[in-house]
């Protein structure tokens, strides 16, 4: 069903709970960055990639940047709801609508900025499974999108490099393994003339868009 967003998740354990995205702004980000960011993964002893992330400082710096670009810019969450009746966000991605697509940059697509989902603590405060299956649903948000603005799944990202090189192999193999998105390898030397090919960019075209759909069809 491309273009229709999941509205239920999974947990590793095979039970569901109902979901919903939205898209959001500031005030969505001002509340990740109080209720989830602070007390959950800015002071998470585990590696985070995100750990020293500010979303509302993320979403203002980059949407002027992207408009600078001449392109917009989406912010999205999954929301459930909490013990308590209230909605709660467990992941969020942020998004530019429009980037050229590094196989065929004539072309434009999606280009998934960050992504970040709810640690296990931050889920069991909440009165929530604690293994919700959450990177895929954040990964199909996107190409979901792009399916709305018309540009057939097309979706391009950088799995970012933290210096620890256990953390990035890991990484790198959630998209290649886990999502199964192209690795787009180190076939140029340049992605752009701001973006330098470092081996870690990854992308859906039409046909992998459309695979990676229907393998979530079961959660819309």
């Amino acid at each position: 069903m491309p273009g229709k967003h999941i509205n239920r998740l999974e947990t590793r354990s095979g039970t569901f709970i109902d979901a919903i995205i939205i898209e959001g702004g500031l005030d969505e980000a001002r509340y990740w960055h109080q209720n989830v960011q602070r007390p959950y993964i800015a002071s998470s002893p585990n590696f985070r990639l995100d750990r020293n992330w500010n979303w509302p400082r993320l979403v203002r710096w980059l949407n002027t940047v992207e408009l600078l670009a001449g392109r917009n810019t989406a912010f999205f969450q999954i929301n459930v709801n909490t013990s308590l009746g209230s909605a709660f966000p467990v992941g969020q991605i942020f998004v530019s609508d429009g980037y050229p697509f590094f196989p065929d940059q004539r072309q434009p697509s999606i280009f998934l900025w960050f992504l970040a989902a709810a640690p296990a603590d931050a889920l069991r405060a909440g009165g929530l499974p604690d293994d919700l299956k959450l990177m895929r649903p954040l990964v199909d948000a996107a190409i979901q999108f792009s399916f709305q603005r018309g540009y057939d799944g097309r979706l391009t990202l950088h799995a970012a490099a933290s210096g620890d090189r256990r953390n990035d192999i890991d990484l790198y193999t959630k998209y290649e393994k886990g999502v199964a998105l192209i690795p787009y390898g180190k076939r140029s030397f340049l992605i752009s003339w701001l973006r330098r090919n470092d081996g870690r960019y990854f992308y859906a075209d039409e046909k992998c868009a459309l695979d990676l759909t229907a393998k979530l069809d079961y959660l819309r």
